[in-house]
């Protein structure tokens, strides 16, 4: 009797953990991740070791930022900015590798800036979601979606896929995700732009 009783309590309370119930502590307050983020966590094999990571030459960032990326991702970028050079269109970044302690403090600051978590999270990934994670990911000037009309990005759809980068979150792929014109992965494993 009491077997069944300590089943029947187990049960119900493993049947109430939700495993996909992902959440992120902020200041000691739990905040559940927003449902525009599910199924989007980055594997954790991608996620960039800092050590391994190297700096985009200063004339690739913005206001001589310091920018590092993976190896493979910035020996690409660097390649395909040559070739945008020479078609009169110049690439320049403004964030690369971000921790996964850098994104809880870009989400800090907004918050302390007055804004809701939900409002936070349609604009910044949660650590662990975001692609700046891999040391693979650039955001170009200007980040922001006038970006998309832009000789750039015109330049970036034509081209960038022969150098390894894509647009992860372009207009309209998936109603779930903000359209950022400016962000670009680097997916290539191809050793013929490293």
């Amino acid at each position: 009797m009491q077997l069944n009783i300590i089943i029947s309590i187990l049960f119900l309370f493993l049947t109430s953990c939700d495993e996909t119930d992902n959440t992120i502590v902020i200041d000691s307050v739990e905040y559940k991740i927003p449902a525009n983020w599910e199924g989007k966590e980055i594997d954790s094999s991608l996620i960039a070791d800092p050590e391994k990571l190297v700096q985009l030459p200063q004339e690739n960032t913005f206001e001589d930022y310091r920018i590092y990326l993976n190896k493979e991702a910035r020996n690409a970028f660097v390649i395909m900015a040559e070739a945008a050079k020479s078609d009169s269109v110049t690439l320049i970044v403004d964030s690369g590798y971000r921790s996964a302690n850098f994104q809880i403090r870009i989400i800090k600051r907004r918050m302390e800036q007055g804004d809701s978590f939900e409002r936070v999270m349609r604009f910044v990934a949660p650590p662990g979601y975001s692609q700046h994670e891999t040391g693979r990911a650039v955001d170009l000037v200007p980040s922001e979606v006038r970006f998309a009309k832009t000789k750039i990005y015109e330049w970036l759809q034509e081209n960038a896929g022969k150098f390894g980068f894509a647009e992860t979150y372009p207009e309209d792929i998936e109603p779930k995700s903000r359209w950022e014109p400016w962000h670009w992965y680097y997916t290539s494993d191809d050793n013929s732009v490293k």
